[in-house]
């Protein structure tokens, strides 16, 4: 029970984050063509995937839940992203689950954060600091 309990923690506290602080980057932010989307999606994967084969990445309606639609990773072999949620922090964050870890925990949010830095355009010590108020070193 304390794992569910620390996994819906960090989970609340990371799209908080995302909600709130992550949205002022402009170029992560900026609505995208799923095409284009994928173009991003096939260089990240081709410089962090290895040899995994990369997922499939599929635009649609999403996850309905409390009203919103929701993009998400179905495994390590599938991404769906909302019509609303078509962008690179949003890819950034499921290609982090096809890449790894499932649960938003300390290993998700390194890897994350290390996405997001380098093929998401956010500065290094902003995404350091965030981390270290969570208790994760990058």
């Amino acid at each position: 029970m304390r794992a569910r309990y620390r996994n819906a923690k960090d989970t609340r506290w990371l799209y908080r984050l995302e909600d709130r602080t992550l949205k002022y980057n402009r170029f992560a932010n900026a609505d995208r063509p799923m095409d284009e989307l994928r173009k991003i999606a096939d260089r990240v994967w081709a410089a962090e995937g290895g040899s995994r084969r990369k997922p499939t990445i599929r635009g649609t309606d999403g996850v309905r839940y409390g009203g919103k639609q929701y993009s998400f990773c179905s495994g390590f072999t599938d991404i769906v992203l909302a019509r609303a949620q078509r962008n690179v922090l949003v890819l950034l964050h499921e290609l982090s689950h096809a890449l790894g870890p499932c649960v938003h925990g300390a290993k998700f949010i390194k890897l994350y954060f290390r996405l997001l830095h380098k093929w998401g355009g956010y500065n290094r010590p902003f995404l350091q600091s965030v981390a270290a108020e969570r208790g994760i070193a990058l």
